[in-house]
């Protein structure tokens, strides 16, 4: 038989082993036109053929990467070239800008420093009140031969006084009387342009203001504890046990107040001699005011806490 199976088939495959087996790879390999083999092939069959996963899986991918000269590849890189075919418009357009600047935490970290910078300016002018107030105070207890009583440099929780109050108190008004001035304006400009009818009146004005003040202080008081004026300076109305204010109390100390200031301010001269710094509408409403500065501890400016505490100690250091 002449088939493949047959005995000249079987011959062809014998002395094509032989063959194999006596001729070189290199030799033959040497004699083999690769551009023309090249050129013979079929490359799309062949990429057809390929099983990509399983050459995927065989390939060592750790051990190519550590086969990569990175030095040399950089150097082979045209960066201009590279630069030149990147789309910035199309790149930044894809960037989404907030979740960046939020993940880096830059608006936190600005807020936060605003916030430290705001408050360390706000509790140096407290420190400067609360010291002033020691101050008073200790010169009043000299000249009425009274027991000092121990002080700290720490005053939070304790009886706010006079320097401080007065303080408060001036900026309650001040932001009364913008709030009012700025009102009152606007509502002359509206009735005087819609009705020709002016609104600057003295009665009127007055009784205006009064409820202004009114509903400004016993709002803030009945809900905060505390008017705008007395939480830039850091104090708190309490009950005269360091409790939690009521509206009640609250209503009695907005009302007393105007008993204070009319005797030619006779009711704040309690604030001076008394142990507690209560004013006559402090007495009326069963309140005190002390200092609290929220979460950050009320301080004494560090040398006068210090010279205070020498003081007492009969002026050892």
């Amino acid at each position: 038989m002449a088939g493949p199976n047959g005995v000249l088939g079987r011959l062809a495959g014998k002395v094509t082993s032989r063959v194999v087996e006596t001729v070189q790879p290199d030799l033959v390999l040497s004699h083999v036109d690769l551009d023309a083999l090249l050129d013979r092939m079929d490359v799309n069959r062949v990429l057809d053929r390929i099983d990509v996963d399983r050459l995927i899986d065989r390939i060592d991918l750790e051990g190519l990467i550590d086969r990569i000269d990175v030095e040399r590849l950089m150097d082979r890189v045209d960066v201009e070239r590279l630069l030149e075919r990147v789309d910035l418009d199309l790149l930044v357009a894809r960037i989404d800008i907030e979740s960046l600047v939020r993940r880096s935490g830059l608006p936190e970290v600005v807020v936060e420093s605003q916030t430290r910078l705001a408050g360390s300016v706000v509790d140096l002018g407290r420190r400067q009140l609360a010291g002033l107030d020691a101050v008073l105070n200790r010169g009043v207890t000299r000249m009425l031969r009274r027991e000092p009583e121990p002080r700290s440099r720490t005053v939070t929780g304790q009886y706010a006084g006079a320097w401080s109050r007065a303080t408060a108190t001036a900026l309650d008004l001040l932001i009364i009387a913008t709030t009012f001035t700025i009102g009152l304006a606007g509502v002359n400009l509206l009735t005087t342009s819609f009705w020709g009818l002016s609104v600057r009146h003295a009665l009127p004005a007055t009784i205006a203001l009064g409820v202004l003040a009114f509903c400004y202080a016993f709002g803030f008081l009945a809900v905060a504890g505390r008017t705008p004026g007395q939480g830039v300076v850091g104090l708190r109305v309490v009950r005269s046990d360091g409790g939690t204010i009521h509206p009640g109390q609250a209503l009695r100390w907005v009302v007393g107040f105007p008993l204070s200031v009319v005797p030619a301010g006779l009711g704040f001269v309690p604030i001076i001699f008394q142990r507690e710094h209560r004013a006559l509408h402090d007495l009326i409403a069963g309140t005190t005011v002390v200092y609290d500065w929220g979460e950050r501890p009320a301080e004494l400016p560090g040398p006068l806490s210090a010279f205070l505490a020498r003081q007492e100690n009969g002026g050892s250091p």
